[in-house]
């Protein structure tokens, strides 16, 4: 499992995904979970983006 961040123009979102191989030998992901935007995680998890991080890094070893 790990953390992937996606960044756009207006927003941040997070995810946990898990990483495999599939038929082909292609190794790929799939996303497990969607996390929240940054903007809905700020009020909850800190007042920074690296406390949001890190709760999110949290979130990952929990889902494994």
């Amino acid at each position: 499992m790990k953390l992937n961040i996606s960044k756009s123009k207006n927003s941040e979102s997070f995810y946990i995904a898990k990483s495999y191989v599939n038929n082909k030998g292609v190794s790929t992901s799939t996303i497990v979970r969607k996390l929240g935007s940054l903007e809905e995680l700020l009020p909850e998890h800190g007042p920074t983006r690296e406390d949001v991080i890190a709760w999110a890094k949290n979130e990952v070893k929990l889902e494994t």
